[in-house]
Protein backbone atom coordinates (compact mmCIF):
# COMPACT_ATOMS: atom_id res chain seq x y z
CA UNK A 1 0.00 0.00 0.00
CA UNK A 2 1.20 3.49 -0.88
CA UNK A 3 1.00 6.36 1.61
CA UNK A 4 -0.40 9.80 0.77
CA UNK A 5 -0.16 13.03 2.74
CA UNK A 6 -2.79 15.74 2.16
CA UNK A 7 -1.62 19.25 3.08
CA UNK A 8 -4.35 21.89 3.00
CA UNK A 9 -6.38 24.22 5.19
CA UNK A 10 -9.48 23.74 3.01
CA UNK A 11 -12.12 21.91 5.06
CA UNK A 12 -14.10 20.72 2.03
CA UNK A 13 -11.00 19.02 0.58
CA UNK A 14 -10.12 17.45 3.93
CA UNK A 15 -13.68 16.12 4.22
CA UNK A 16 -13.63 14.69 0.68
CA UNK A 17 -10.33 12.87 1.24
CA UNK A 18 -11.45 11.56 4.65
CA UNK A 19 -14.78 10.26 3.32
CA UNK A 20 -13.47 8.80 0.05
CA UNK A 21 -14.07 5.03 0.24
CA UNK A 22 -11.86 3.61 -2.53
CA UNK A 23 -8.34 4.25 -1.20
CA UNK A 24 -7.49 0.57 -0.66
CA UNK A 25 -9.03 -0.42 -4.00
CA UNK A 26 -6.55 1.94 -5.64
CA UNK A 27 -3.56 0.74 -3.63
CA UNK A 28 -3.38 3.50 -0.99
CA UNK A 29 -3.75 3.62 2.75
CA UNK A 30 -6.24 6.18 4.07
CA UNK A 31 -4.33 9.50 3.77
CA UNK A 32 -2.81 11.50 6.60
CA UNK A 33 -3.80 15.17 6.79
CA UNK A 34 -1.74 18.28 7.66
CA UNK A 35 -3.52 21.61 7.99
CA UNK A 36 -0.63 23.91 7.04
CA UNK A 37 2.88 24.01 5.58
CA UNK A 38 4.60 23.63 8.95
CA UNK A 39 2.65 20.47 9.80
CA UNK A 40 3.21 19.11 6.29
CA UNK A 41 6.98 19.63 6.46
CA UNK A 42 7.09 18.02 9.90
CA UNK A 43 5.17 14.96 8.63
CA UNK A 44 7.37 14.53 5.56
CA UNK A 45 10.53 14.98 7.63
CA UNK A 46 9.63 12.31 10.18
CA UNK A 47 7.49 9.77 8.34
CA UNK A 48 7.56 7.92 5.03
CA UNK A 49 5.11 8.98 2.34
CA UNK A 50 5.03 8.06 -1.34
CA UNK A 51 2.99 11.03 -2.54
CA UNK A 52 1.74 14.41 -1.35
CA UNK A 53 -1.38 16.30 -2.40
CA UNK A 54 -1.51 19.95 -1.40
CA UNK A 55 -3.32 23.25 -1.73
CA UNK A 56 -2.23 26.16 0.49
CA UNK A 57 -2.40 29.99 0.56
CA UNK A 58 0.24 31.64 -1.61
CA UNK A 59 2.74 32.49 1.15
CA UNK A 60 2.56 29.07 2.79
CA UNK A 61 2.47 27.42 -0.61
CA UNK A 62 5.84 28.93 -1.54
CA UNK A 63 7.39 27.69 1.70
CA UNK A 64 5.99 24.19 1.19
CA UNK A 65 6.99 24.11 -2.49
CA UNK A 66 10.57 25.07 -1.62
CA UNK A 67 10.70 22.17 0.83
CA UNK A 68 9.22 19.74 -1.71
CA UNK A 69 11.89 20.74 -4.21
CA UNK A 70 14.43 18.92 -2.04
CA UNK A 71 12.28 15.76 -1.87
CA UNK A 72 13.18 14.32 -5.26
CA UNK A 73 11.46 10.97 -4.76
CA UNK A 74 8.17 12.49 -3.62
CA UNK A 75 5.30 12.37 -6.11
CA UNK A 76 3.30 15.62 -6.10
CA UNK A 77 -0.45 15.56 -6.84
CA UNK A 78 -3.17 18.15 -7.28
CA UNK A 79 -5.64 18.53 -4.42
CA UNK A 80 -9.15 18.26 -5.90
CA UNK A 81 -12.69 18.93 -4.74
CA UNK A 82 -14.86 16.14 -6.26
CA UNK A 83 -14.91 12.32 -6.30
CA UNK A 84 -14.39 11.88 -10.04
CA UNK A 85 -11.27 14.07 -10.18
CA UNK A 86 -9.92 12.45 -7.02
CA UNK A 87 -10.37 9.00 -8.54
CA UNK A 88 -8.46 10.09 -11.66
CA UNK A 89 -5.66 11.66 -9.61
CA UNK A 90 -5.23 8.60 -7.40
CA UNK A 91 -5.34 6.21 -10.37
CA UNK A 92 -2.72 8.28 -12.19
CA UNK A 93 -0.54 8.42 -9.07
CA UNK A 94 -0.73 4.67 -8.62
CA UNK A 95 0.41 4.08 -12.22
CA UNK A 96 3.34 6.49 -11.81
CA UNK A 97 4.41 4.96 -8.48
CA UNK A 98 4.14 1.43 -9.85
CA UNK A 99 6.24 2.40 -12.88
CA UNK A 100 8.84 4.02 -10.60
CA UNK A 101 9.01 0.95 -8.37
CA UNK A 102 9.39 -1.35 -11.38
CA UNK A 103 12.25 0.80 -12.68
CA UNK A 104 13.97 0.74 -9.27
CA UNK A 105 13.59 -3.03 -9.06
CA UNK A 106 15.13 -3.35 -12.51
CA UNK A 107 18.09 -1.16 -11.49
CA UNK A 108 18.57 -3.16 -8.28
CA UNK A 109 18.39 -6.41 -10.25
CA UNK A 110 20.96 -5.07 -12.71
CA UNK A 111 23.24 -4.11 -9.80
CA UNK A 112 22.93 -7.59 -8.26
CA UNK A 113 23.56 -9.23 -11.63
CA UNK A 114 26.69 -7.13 -12.13
CA UNK A 115 28.04 -8.16 -8.72
CA UNK A 116 27.41 -11.80 -9.64
CA UNK A 117 29.21 -11.28 -12.96
CA UNK A 118 32.28 -9.95 -11.14
CA UNK A 119 32.11 -12.85 -8.67
CA UNK A 120 32.19 -15.28 -11.60
CA UNK A 121 35.33 -13.64 -12.98
CA UNK A 122 36.91 -13.62 -9.50
CA UNK A 123 36.34 -17.39 -9.34
CA UNK A 124 38.08 -17.78 -12.69
CA UNK A 125 41.07 -15.84 -11.33
CA UNK A 126 41.07 -17.95 -8.16
CA UNK A 127 41.45 -21.07 -10.29
CA UNK A 128 37.96 -22.50 -9.85
CA UNK A 129 37.55 -25.52 -12.08
CA UNK A 130 34.68 -25.37 -14.59
CA UNK A 131 33.79 -27.52 -17.55
CA UNK A 132 33.18 -25.71 -20.82
CA UNK A 133 29.46 -26.43 -20.51
CA UNK A 134 29.35 -24.99 -16.98
CA UNK A 135 30.99 -21.79 -18.19
CA UNK A 136 28.46 -21.45 -21.01
CA UNK A 137 25.62 -21.98 -18.52
CA UNK A 138 27.08 -19.36 -16.15
CA UNK A 139 27.46 -16.82 -18.97
CA UNK A 140 23.83 -17.34 -19.94
CA UNK A 141 22.55 -17.27 -16.35
CA UNK A 142 24.45 -14.06 -15.59
CA UNK A 143 23.32 -12.39 -18.86
CA UNK A 144 26.90 -11.92 -20.06
CA UNK A 145 25.89 -11.93 -23.72
CA UNK A 146 28.87 -9.80 -24.72
CA UNK A 147 31.33 -12.44 -23.46
CA UNK A 148 32.27 -15.06 -26.05
CA UNK A 149 34.28 -17.90 -24.44
CA UNK A 150 36.08 -18.52 -27.75
CA UNK A 151 37.72 -15.06 -27.65
CA UNK A 152 41.15 -14.53 -26.08
CA UNK A 153 41.50 -13.11 -22.56
CA UNK A 154 44.42 -11.62 -20.65
CA UNK A 155 45.35 -11.92 -16.98
CA UNK A 156 47.94 -10.05 -14.95
CA UNK A 157 49.61 -10.85 -11.63
CA UNK A 158 50.28 -7.61 -9.75
CA UNK A 159 52.13 -6.58 -6.62
CA UNK A 160 51.84 -3.53 -4.37
CA UNK A 161 55.22 -3.53 -2.59
CA UNK A 162 54.07 -1.07 0.10
CA UNK A 163 50.64 -2.70 0.49
CA UNK A 164 50.97 -3.97 4.07
CA UNK A 165 52.63 -0.77 5.30
CA UNK A 166 50.09 1.40 3.49
CA UNK A 167 47.16 -0.51 5.01
CA UNK A 168 48.52 -0.48 8.58
CA UNK A 169 50.25 2.91 8.76
CA UNK A 170 48.83 5.25 6.09
CA UNK A 171 45.32 4.18 5.21
CA UNK A 172 42.99 4.83 8.16
CA UNK A 173 39.71 3.48 6.77
CA UNK A 174 40.09 -0.31 6.97
CA UNK A 175 40.84 -3.06 4.49
CA UNK A 176 37.35 -3.24 2.96
CA UNK A 177 37.33 0.42 1.95
CA UNK A 178 40.86 0.10 0.56
CA UNK A 179 39.75 -2.85 -1.56
CA UNK A 180 36.79 -0.82 -2.81
CA UNK A 181 39.11 2.05 -3.69
CA UNK A 182 41.40 -0.30 -5.64
CA UNK A 183 38.45 -1.82 -7.50
CA UNK A 184 37.32 1.69 -8.46
CA UNK A 185 40.66 2.09 -10.20
CA UNK A 186 41.04 -1.36 -11.78
CA UNK A 187 37.46 -2.35 -12.61
CA UNK A 188 36.55 0.31 -15.16
CA UNK A 189 34.87 -1.29 -18.16
CA UNK A 190 34.73 0.31 -21.59
CA UNK A 191 33.17 -0.46 -24.95
CA UNK A 192 35.79 -3.11 -25.70
CA UNK A 193 36.68 -4.87 -22.42
CA UNK A 194 35.37 -5.88 -19.02
CA UNK A 195 37.85 -5.93 -16.12
CA UNK A 196 37.77 -7.66 -12.73
CA UNK A 197 40.32 -7.39 -9.91
CA UNK A 198 40.88 -10.21 -7.41
CA UNK A 199 42.62 -8.93 -4.26
CA UNK A 200 44.41 -11.84 -2.61
CA UNK A 201 46.08 -9.78 0.14
CA UNK A 202 47.26 -6.16 0.64
CA UNK A 203 50.17 -6.59 -1.78
CA UNK A 204 49.11 -9.30 -4.25
CA UNK A 205 46.33 -8.94 -6.85
CA UNK A 206 45.19 -10.54 -10.11
CA UNK A 207 43.43 -8.75 -12.96
CA UNK A 208 41.50 -10.16 -15.91
CA UNK A 209 40.55 -8.39 -19.13
CA UNK A 210 37.68 -9.99 -21.05
CA UNK A 211 36.87 -8.59 -24.52
CA UNK A 212 33.35 -7.63 -25.56
CA UNK A 213 34.10 -7.95 -29.26
CA UNK A 214 36.39 -9.94 -31.53
CA UNK A 215 40.10 -9.34 -30.91
CA UNK A 216 43.25 -11.39 -31.36
CA UNK A 217 45.72 -12.37 -28.63
CA UNK A 218 48.10 -9.55 -29.45
CA UNK A 219 45.29 -6.98 -29.24
CA UNK A 220 44.37 -8.42 -25.87
CA UNK A 221 47.95 -8.13 -24.62
CA UNK A 222 48.37 -4.56 -25.93
CA UNK A 223 45.12 -3.55 -24.26
CA UNK A 224 46.14 -5.07 -20.93
CA UNK A 225 49.51 -3.28 -20.92
CA UNK A 226 47.95 0.08 -21.80
CA UNK A 227 45.24 -0.41 -19.19
CA UNK A 228 47.80 -1.29 -16.51
CA UNK A 229 49.76 1.85 -17.34
CA UNK A 230 46.63 3.93 -16.72
CA UNK A 231 45.91 2.10 -13.44
CA UNK A 232 49.53 2.56 -12.32
CA UNK A 233 49.31 6.30 -12.98
CA UNK A 234 46.11 6.57 -10.91
CA UNK A 235 47.65 4.59 -8.04
CA UNK A 236 50.65 6.90 -7.96
CA UNK A 237 48.54 10.04 -8.33
CA UNK A 238 45.86 9.29 -5.74
CA UNK A 239 47.56 6.97 -3.25
CA UNK A 240 51.30 7.39 -3.88
CA UNK A 241 51.50 3.62 -4.33
CA UNK A 242 53.71 1.89 -6.86
CA UNK A 243 52.57 -1.11 -8.91
CA UNK A 244 54.79 -3.98 -9.98
CA UNK A 245 53.61 -6.09 -12.90
CA UNK A 246 54.86 -9.59 -12.18
CA UNK A 247 53.32 -11.37 -15.16
CA UNK A 248 50.87 -10.83 -18.00
CA UNK A 249 49.46 -13.94 -19.67
CA UNK A 250 47.19 -14.09 -22.71
CA UNK A 251 45.04 -17.10 -23.46
CA UNK A 252 43.70 -18.00 -26.89
CA UNK A 253 40.23 -18.24 -25.36
CA UNK A 254 38.38 -18.22 -22.08
CA UNK A 255 38.18 -21.96 -22.52
CA UNK A 256 41.99 -22.17 -22.44
CA UNK A 257 42.08 -20.27 -19.14
CA UNK A 258 39.56 -22.75 -17.74
CA UNK A 259 41.59 -25.71 -19.00
CA UNK A 260 44.68 -24.20 -17.41
CA UNK A 261 42.79 -24.00 -14.09
CA UNK A 262 41.84 -27.67 -14.40
CA UNK A 263 45.43 -28.72 -15.18
CA UNK A 264 46.71 -26.96 -12.08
Amino acid sequence: MYRLLLVTDKKDIQTLYNQYSHWEDLGFEHPSVAANAEEGIDCLSNQHFDAVSWLLPVKEGKVFFNFLSSQRDMLGMDAVRDDAKLHREISKARRELASRDAERSSVQLDDVTQVMQWDFMYRLLEGTKYTHQEVEEELERLKMQDVDPTRPVATASLRLPQGDYFLSEVWKYGRERLENALKNIFEISDDAFNHALLILNPHHMRLIAVPKRDVNENDCYVHMMAYLATCRHHLEQYFELSLNIKQVVTYSSLYQLIDDNINH
